[in-house]
C-alpha cells in the first residue's frame, strides 16, 4: 500500500501530466485552424494542410484517452482504490507507478495482457492471409 506522501506525490505528477497534455492540445489545435492557415497556393499545398490537420485530429484523441486514464486514477486516488492491479488485485511497484501513474495494471498483468493481444492478432492476420 502507498504512504500518504507517495500518494501525493503521483496525484502531484498526474495533475501536472493532465494541464501539460490539455496546454498541448490547446496550442495544436489553434496551430491547426485551417481558415487562418489558407493561404493561397497548391493542390499540394492542400493536401499537405489536410493531412497535417488530420494527424493533429488523431493526436488528440489519443491525449483525450490519456486525460482519461490520467482522471480515473485521480478518482481512484480520492476513493482509496489507487496502486492496485485491476487484474491480480495485488497492489502496483511504487516504481511502476512513478513511471506510469495512471496504470491500471502490474507488470506481470500487463505482459500477459499484450501477450493474449498478440496472439488475437497473429491468429487473426493468419485466417485473413
Amino acid at each position: 500500500m502507498l504512504r500518504t506522501k507517495e500518494l501525493q506525490e503521483i496525484k502531484d505528477l498526474l495533475l501536472t501530466m493532465k494541464k501539460e497534455i490539455l496546454a498541448d492540445l490547446d496550442e495544436r489545435i489553434k496551430s491547426s485552424d485551417v481558415s487562418e492557415q489558407r493561404v493561397i497556393g497548391d493542390i499540394f499545398d492542400d493536401a499537405d494542410l489536410e493531412q497535417s490537420r488530420e494527424f493533429n485530429l488523431l493526436l488528440t484523441a489519443r491525449e483525450r484517452q490519456k486525460i482519461k486514464q490520467i482522471e480515473q486514477a485521480l478518482l481512484k486516488i480520492e476513493n482509496g482504490e489507487y496502486g492496485v492491479c485491476e487484474s491480480c488485485e495485488s497492489d502496483i511497484p511504487v516504481g511502476r507507478l512513478r513511471v506510469m501513474p495512471f496504470t491500471t495494471l502490474c507488470v506481470k498483468c500487463k505482459s500477459q495482457q499484450e501477450s493474449m493481444e498478440g496472439h488475437v492478432t497473429t491468429a487473426y492476420v493468419s485466417e485473413k492471409g
